[in-house]
């Protein structure tokens, strides 16, 4: 029996569907990441680029594809670094099928397709240390929830790590080495990286620990490679051994910063205002480094709003009358 709902479907031979993109192409490719968030992000713009021109395959993309879908990302008014981004994965993709032989060029290089020019200003914002204190004293520390939540603001605003990081630390991040407490983690690209622990941070995640050690038992989500933050309401799928996701922590900080009346918030500031503080309080750029993970220094002078400021010019300082 033909089932009416389903459309009518052209028989095609083979050629005609080795010409078609088939999404297990990009799936080893996106898995390459370690984190979710990462490879969910390859995934959706893979799909996208590939919807827009029509499920081509590979071979036959071209320069001026990747221009025309670059255009109408423009168009539709899309800022300038989702564009750089989008381009970058399609770009990362193509390059990993020319290293594996499927095409002979990447019609995604920037020599050929160029990202839209981007301002070097800074988006978001730095907290002030007096808000810093109005975001932290929001959480309800008492109760696990409210732990998790300081927990939490307090990995992202004392450590300067990404959300993504954050929300992937496991139990077994935490550990004991040359006679101190560190986190080791991973990072983009599966690099393992390795940040001291403050005594402050240690203790408030054990505290939240504590208090969660009973729900963590009861639901089978503890555990040395248990996440350390999960989420603990989950109606959709009823599964809480999971990590707490980007978008969890996300309204985790928008919360609590609206709370504290301190305005619009992303985990990204927190990021932003360890690094500026760090560098405010005259840290060396490579020291920052250290702290952010960033490989290329030239990234943390970007936070380095300091160095616009007149009054610390090196000129007002230069002198030659004791030589």
């Amino acid at each position: 029996m033909v089932n009416k709902l389903l459309p009518a479907v052209r028989p095609t031979d083979d050629r005609e569907v080795a010409q078609r993109f088939d999404f297990r192409m990009a799936a080893p490719f996106c898995a390459k990441s370690v984190s979710e968030e990462t490879r969910r992000v390859y995934s959706r713009v893979i799909r996208e680029f590939f919807q827009f021109v029509g499920q081509l395959h590979p071979s036959d993309i071209t320069p001026n594809h990747v221009l025309l879908w670059r255009d109408a990302l423009t168009h539709r008014r899309r800022k300038a670094a989702t564009i750089t981004l989008k381009l970058t994965v399609v770009r990362s993709f193509f390059e990993y099928l020319r290293v594996g032989g499927y095409v002979h060029l990447n019609p995604a290089a920037t020599k050929v397709v160029p990202p839209p020019p981007t301002s070097d200003e800074m988006k978001g914002r730095a907290l002030k240390a007096k808000e810093v204190r109005y975001l932290l004293s929001g959480p309800d520390r008492s109760k696990s929830e409210g732990a998790r939540d300081y927990a939490l603001l307090l990995v992202l605003v004392r450590l300067g790590m990404r959300v993504s990081e954050g929300c992937s630390l496991r139990s077994s991040s935490m550990k004991w080495s040359h006679g101190r407490w560190v986190l080791k983690f991973k990072v983009k690209g599966g690099r393992e990286r390795t940040l001291p622990l403050p005594q402050d941070v240690r203790q408030a995640i054990d505290e939240y620990l504590k208090l969660d050690q009973k729900r963590r038992a009861t639901l089978h989500s503890d555990g040395a490679e248990a996440y350390l933050f999960q989420p603990h309401t989950n109606y959709r799928t009823l599964e809480f051994s999971k990590s707490l996701s980007i978008r969890m922590a996300w309204n985790i900080v928008q919360r609590w910063a609206s709370y504290g009346g301190i305005g619009k918030v992303s985990p990204h500031d927190l990021r932003r205002t360890a690094i500026t503080k760090a560098l405010d309080q005259g840290l060396s750029y490579r020291q920052v480094q250290m702290m952010s993970g960033h490989k290329d220094p030239k990234t943390v002078m970007r936070y380095d709003h300091g160095r616009e400021n007149l009054e610390l010019n090196a000129v007002n300082f230069l002198q030659y009358d004791d030589e």
